[in-house]
């Protein structure tokens, strides 16, 4: 019998242990090229390079809460941080590619007048990103530098052991799932309320696409700790979190053409109502598409 139960000790010893490699792989991972995309993109603002590290700064935000409930590694707050200032030049950088986009399918169909809006708001969002990527330059050394490096090594070095042991990436799932099916909930009562193309019904809808989104990231960056049957989820997540990302740019496109107005656009009353009417129009095709949720 003693041998029994030592066996069956050593068996859940070696478990966690592999448990612990793996979280230290898929944190060591995401964290090195944080940082080396970090470096680039406060240097150079390279796109991709923002684009990349942005996206790394989210998978680390995904795993912390779960393996780290209580922060008590300190380090979502400034990961945090920095993935909101990257968020603002990217975001800069997206409308302005998709703005020049759309000028050119303007001026293919012979709407001069529309193409020349597009072109100002592009003009206007480079001034924009000029601005972020100023801020972003000066802050993001501070938050991503050799102070969070140091907290990064003490949190894998003295607290990883205990925390991957505590971790239940399940649970995780479940409640991120359980939220999913509560948005929807509340997008499906206002939409019948309010309708479907009501600023309320929109706003929900985008809380809905935010709730798909972590659930997609979660099983991509928690794999390694789930249960198998959530892998097969992560398509669906992807498709919803894509169709409703559809429905969320043009939705972005009118609060900035709005913020920004007719006279900064330099449009005259008619050619602002035509435009206000093709964006309205494409946000309402959009939602038209939005598909199973």
């Amino acid at each position: 019998m003693g041998n029994r139960q030592e066996e069956d000790t050593s068996a859940q010893q070696q478990d966690l242990t592999g448990l612990i490699d793996q979280w230290k792989e898929a944190l060591d991972e995401l964290y090195t090229e944080f940082r080396k995309r970090s470096r680039a993109a406060w240097k150079d603002y390279g796109d991709e390079d923002v684009h990349q590290v942005r996206v790394g700064a989210r998978k680390l935000l995904t795993l912390l809460p779960i393996i780290d409930p209580d922060d008590e590694t300190k380090l979502y707050r400034p990961i945090k941080q920095a993935q909101k200032r990257l968020g603002r030049v990217r975001d800069a950088d997206v409308l302005i590619g998709e703005f020049k986009t759309k000028r050119r399918e303007e001026e293919q169909a012979g709407r001069e007048e529309e193409a020349g809006l597009f072109k100002r708001l592009a003009k206007l969002e480079k001034e924009e990103r000029r601005s972020q990527r100023k801020k972003l330059s000066r802050k993001l050394p501070k938050l991503a530098g050799g102070k969070l490096d140091r907290k990064y090594k003490t949190f894998v070095k003295e607290l990883l052991p205990e925390l991957a042991e505590r971790a239940d990436v399940n649970r995780s799932l479940r409640e991120l799932k359980d939220d999913y099916r509560k948005r929807r909930h509340t997008y499906q009562v206002t939409a019948d309320r309010e309708g479907i193309y009501s600023e309320e019904a929109l706003e929900a809808l985008h809380q809905v696409r935010i709730a798909a989104k972590r659930c997609r990231y979660t099983i991509a960056s928690a794999e390694f700790a789930a249960d198998t049957k959530y892998a097969e989820e992560a398509d669906r997540y992807k498709d919803i979190q894509q169709r409703l990302g559809e429905i969320n740019d043009r939705r972005t496109w009118i609060q900035i053409a709005e913020d920004y107005g007719p006279e900064a656009l330099d449009a005259d009353e008619e050619t602002w109502r035509r435009f206000r009417e093709q964006l309205d129009g494409e946000l309402r095709a959009a939602v038209d598409n939005r598909g199973e949720l």
